[in-house]
């Protein structure tokens, strides 16, 4: 069981301040639950709007790299948890970098503008060829250019370089397609010249 020194030692590490009502009620979460990615009950505290940014910034980044291969939790809710936490980088709360980044998602079409998209071309192809549902033989690489302000997370420390990203309304192409990406502007979430 993690006591309140690990907590407050991850979240040390992951360069989060957190308040002491924060500290303490990721404890309670972490004692109750016995895990330290709680994925039922961090959504349904996140439903109930009873967790800040900074908790879900302990919480989400961890869920998401964790979390089983057909999670019950609606790609609208990861979405949505996302969008209030902090951006991360391998759970480390960084600086959003301002780069656009050409990202590959293997999926079939109604799939692909989920969450989760690779750096890796080729870990796209086997998630295509080999992390479907059963029986479904539909699925290919997608590509896509991900603003940076898009982009909720980023997962470089395993064999998977991944991004969580936010790509609804972006152009995405079959991967045979990647060609017209070049002439298409980003879609970003900044007004256009950024502002000051």
């Amino acid at each position: 069981m993690a006591t309140e020194q690990d907590i407050r030692q991850m979240a040390t590490r992951a360069r989060l301040h957190l308040s002491g009502d924060e500290l303490a009620g990721i404890v309670t979460l972490v004692d109750r639950t016995g895990n330290l990615a709680p994925e039922a009950e961090v959504v349904r505290q996140f439903t109930a709007g009873t967790l800040t940014s900074p908790m879900l910034t302990f919480f989400v980044p961890r869920m998401w790299r964790y979390r089983a291969d057909h999670s019950s939790v609606p790609t609208d809710v990861w979405r949505a948890m996302f969008e209030r936490a902090h951006y991360t980088e391998d759970m480390v709360v960084r600086r959003r970098p301002r780069r656009t980044r050409l990202a590959y998602r293997g999926a079939t079409e109604q799939n692909k503008e989920g969450l989760s998209w690779s750096l890796d071309v080729d870990q796209a192809r086997y998630f295509a060829r080999f992390r479907q549902a059963p029986k479904v033989s539909t699925a290919r690489v997608w590509v896509t250019r991900i603003p940076a302000d898009r982009v909720f997370a980023r997962y470089m420390d395993g064999s998977e370089k991944e991004l969580t990203a936010d790509v609804r309304g972006l152009q995405i192409y079959p991967l045979e397609e990647a060609y017209r990406l070049s002439r298409l502007p980003s879609l970003s979430r900044s007004p256009i010249g950024g502002g000051a």
